[in-house]
């Protein structure tokens, strides 16, 4: 990934996490984020690389605080593309139909700017 897409996809990733609405707030009122989301969102990365984006969706999506990770990817992804998937299940729908290649730069990109 070059410097300019990082750039801009950090700015993405700031934007999303100072937003109130953002769902990896362990506490909304404070602006607290779970700690555990540090190597979570690490282990995203890494795991689409070695198992495939398709596997590793399927995992990260079946459990209820992984898959708030996927919810700030897709919204990053929906920034970086002008794309309107509406949540995670979407997306996963999308990438289960079509070839992950197509998606999976993308995913990696947003978990290293992430």
């Amino acid at each position: 990934m070059n410097k300019k897409l990082n750039r801009e996809l950090m700015g993405y990733a700031e934007e999303i996490l100072q937003d109130k609405n953002c769902p990896l707030y362990k506490n909304k009122e404070k602006g607290i984020i779970n700690e555990s989301y540090n190597g979570q969102i690490s282990a995203l990365g890494v795991s689409t690389l070695m198992i495939g984006l398709k596997a590793t969706l399927a995992v990260y999506y079946q459990d209820e605080v992984r898959k708030k990770l996927l919810e700030v990817i897709v919204m990053m992804i929906n920034k970086k593309n002008n794309t309107t998937f509406a949540d995670s299940e979407e997306f996963v729908r999308e990438v289960m139909k079509k070839d992950e290649t197509e998606w999976k730069s993308d995913v990696i990109n947003c978990s290293v700017a992430l």
